[in-house]
């Protein structure tokens, strides 16, 4: 179960307060439902629920900063909080997805922190497509974030694969709605 619009924003209320970050939030889950919206007639997307993940994707930053933990500290929250589908968000859009035997040793469940759902490959899309508040293209935001965490081995050991898949899943929705994904999040 997905918290409700009101029930989003009053945990990351309760957990981010006026924090930076949080604006970051309000521009993905924005942006999200926008090409939620874009591509409602060829996949079944919940808008209202995506918005909500989308806007509490990052909440584990009340805790960390660190490009990867914060998806594990924002899981551990949802999780207490009964808020399984949010949890697996916040875990699942760190570069584009967990697998298994990297999860345990992040300190997560061993299973696949994987997107399934297109909610759940939105979100880590267009989380890479806004940096800070302002849109950005994938190539820019991907050379941003290894410039960044340049002694940060861990995050860009992986920062290949989460590049890969972020560009397959644009590519995927550009075919079905003959729209750049990029121009669509810009547009916001």
């Amino acid at each position: 179960m997905v918290p409700s619009r009101e029930e989003a924003r009053a945990l990351l209320a309760r957990h981010g307060g006026d924090a930076p970050w949080t604006q970051h939030c309000d521009a993905v889950a924005n942006a999200a439902v926008a090409v939620g919206a874009l591509l409602r007639d060829a996949r079944a997307v919940d808008l209202d629920g995506l918005w909500s993940v989308a806007l509490l994707h990052d909440i584990g930053r009340y805790a960390t900063h660190d490009p990867i933990l914060h998806g594990v500290e924002g899981y551990n929250l949802m999780k207490s909080l009964g808020q399984s589908d949010v949890a697996f968000v916040c875990a699942s859009h760190v570069l584009f997805g967990i697998p298994e035997d990297e999860a345990t040793l992040l300190g997560l469940p061993a299973r696949s922190f994987e997107p399934r759902s297109t909610e759940e490959h939105i979100v880590p899309l267009v989380d890479f497509l806004i940096e800070g508040t302002r849109p950005t293209t994938l190539s820019l935001r991907f050379a941003s974030l290894r410039e960044r965490n340049a002694d940060n081995m861990a995050f860009l050991s992986r920062l290949d694969r989460a590049q890969q898949r972020a560009t397959a899943f644009m590519a995927e929705v550009a075919e079905e709605t003959g729209r750049s994904i990029e121009d669509v999040v810009a547009s916001g």
